[in-house]
C-alpha cells in the first residue's frame, strides 16, 4: 500500500514526532510510505530519523498548492498526525482514504488545551460549538483577541468536520476516543490503539547513593504543564521525608524564565532544595536520564491525551507522580504504578503528599518500580503497529487482501 504519513514538522518537537520516528521504519517495511511535512525547518533538536526508501515531500502553500507533489505520488492512503493550516490539512486528506491519529484536541477546543483557567484551572468536559465562543473569555480558555478566537474557532470546525469525515480516527487513550465520541465521530470509524515505548535494554534506575529524593520533569515548559506548583511542592516534600530533595527539569518553552526565577526563590528559602534545568533532552540522555532518578512527576493541569513521557520512565522502573486528568489513569494505576495526587485547590499540597507516597518508604517504591517495570513491557511497537494495520485494513480492505506493496 502506498501511505502517505502527514505531519507539520520534521522538527522533533514533541511527542507526535517521537511516536513517527519509531512508526515510520514499521510502516516501511512493509509498504511504500511517504511523509510530508508542512515544516522542514529544524532546530537543535534535531529531524525525527526517516528510513531509507521514504520518501519526502514539503508540503509548501496553502491548501491544494500545497498538494500537487503529494498528489502525483499517487497515494492509497493518508495517516495524518495534524497540519497547523487547516486548509492545507482540507486538501491533504482529500489525496486519498484519511486516517487521522488525534494525538490532541484540535476539532474539539477552540485553543486545543480543552481547559478553563478561571476561576480555577480545570479541564473542560464540554463539547465544541458555538457556546465556546462566549465562553472563551468569561473562563479563560485561550489569549485575549477576539480575532483569534474567531480565526481559531472557525479553524477548529473545518477539523471536527474533517473528524467526522475521516475513514478512520485512532486514538491512543480510551479518555481521547470518549472525547471524539462526544464531539459526534461515528463510533464505527473511532478506534483505540494503545501507544508504545521503546527503551534501551538493561537502562534501569539505580538506587540513590544517599538519601537525597530525586525527581524528574521531562516535558515542555508551558503554563498547563503545572511545573510552577511542582517547584511550590519540594519544600513540604523535604519536610516530610526529612531529608534532601533534587529536581531535574528536561525541557523547554514559554515559561522557562519565569520557573527558573521561580525555582531560584525555592532553593534561596530552602537549602534542602536543588534544582537543576537542563533544556530540552532526546535519546542517551533521557535514558540516563530514567537511571538516576526515584520518580517521574507529571504536574499536568490539562487534560494529557495520554501522557506518553510515563510509559518512557516506567520502562526504566521509575514510577510516576501525577494527577489523575485526561489519559494518565489509563497508565498511572494509584499504588501499583505509582502515585495519583487528588486534585484540589492546594495542587502544590497535594503533589507534595503523592510523590512522599511514591518514595518515602524503600519497599513501597521498590514495589511501584517494579510495577511500572512490567507495565511498560506490554506496551510494545509490534502491537501497536500491528493495531494500526487493522484499521488500515477496514479503510482500504481490497488493497491490503491482494498483498499490495
Amino acid at each position: 500500500m502506498r501511505i502517505a504519513v502527514i505531519t507539520q514538522s520534521r522538527d522533533r518537537v514533541g511527542g507526535v514526532e517521537t511516536y513517527l520516528e519509531a512508526v515510520l521504519p514499521a510502516l516501511a517495511r512493509n509498504h511504500q510510505v511517504a511523509l510530508g511535512t508542512a515544516s522542514s525547518n529544524v532546530t537543535s533538536r534535531g529531524a525525527i530519523k526517516v528510513p531509507a526508501g521514504v520518501t519526502l515531500f514539503e508540503l509548501d502553500g496553502h491548501g491544494a498548492v500545497g498538494t500537487d507533489r503529494l498528489r502525483a505520488w499517487n497515494p492509497e492512503m493518508v495517516f495524518a498526525h495534524g497540519l497547523e493550516d487547516a486548509a492545507l490539512e482540507t486538501a491533504v486528506l482529500q489525496l486519498a482514504p484519511a486516517v487521522i491519529v488525534e494525538h490532541t484536541y484540535h476539532g474539539t477546543c477552540i485553543s486545543s488545551s480543552k481547559t478553563m483557567s478561571r476561576p480555577n484551572t480545570q479541564a473542560c468536559e464540554r463539547v465544541f460549538g458555538p457556546a465556546c465562543l462566549a465562553l472563551y473569555f468569561p473562563r479563560g480558555c485561550g489569549g485575549s483577541s477576539p480575532l483569534t478566537m474567531a480565526r481559531l474557532y472557525r479553524a477548529q470546525s473545518v477539523r471536527l468536520h474533517a473528524l467526522k469525515n475521516a475513514a478512520a480516527v485512532i486514538t491512543l487513550s480510551s479518555h481521547m476516543a470518549n472525547e471524539m465520541l462526544r464531539n459526534g465521530v461515528p463510533r464505527e470509524r473511532v478506534h483505540v490503539v494503545p501507544p508504545f515505548v521503546t527503551a534501551e535494554p538493561g537502562i534501569l534506575a539505580k538506587p540513590s547513593p544517599d538519601r537525597t529524593c530525586r525527581l524528574l520533569y521531562l516535558g515542555r515548559l508551558e503554563r498547563l504543564k503545572g511545573v510552577h506548583s511542582l517547584l511550590r511542592a519540594l519544600s513540604a516534600v523535604a519536610a516530610q521525608l526529612n531529608r534532601p530533595v533534587r529536581l531535574a527539569v528536561a525541557g523547554d518553552g514559554g515559561e522557562r524564565e519565569a520557573l527558573m526565577r521561580l525555582a531560584a526563590d525555592v532553593c534561596r528559602e530552602d537549602p534542602w532544595v536543588a534544582i537543576q534545568f537542563l533544556g530540552w533532552t532526546n535519546g542517551t540522555a533521557r535514558a540516563d536520564l530514567f537511571a538516576g532518578v526515584d520518580a517521574l512527576v507529571v504536574p499536568s493541569l490539562w487534560p494529557e491525551p495520554f501522557g506518553l513521557v510515563g510509559l518512557e520512565a516506567a520502562a526504566a522502573g521509575v514510577p510516576a507522580v501525577a494527577f489523575p486528568v485526561g489519559g494518565i489513569p489509563e497508565w498511572l494505576h494509584d499504588g501499583e504504578t505509582g502515585c495519583l495526587a487528588l486534585p484540589g485547590t492546594d495542587r502544590a499540597a497535594a503533589l507534595a503528599d503523592a510523590i512522599v507516597r511514591c518514595v518515602g518508604s524503600e519497599q513501597r517504591h521498590a514495589r511501584l518500580a517494579e510495577g511500572a517495570r512490567r507495565a511498560a513491557a506490554r506496551a510494545t511497537l509490534d502491537l501497536h503497529v500491528a493495531g494500526l494495520e487493522q484499521v488500515f485494513n477496514r479503510v482500504v480492505p481490497a488493497l491490503c487482501a491482494a498483498g499490495a506493496p
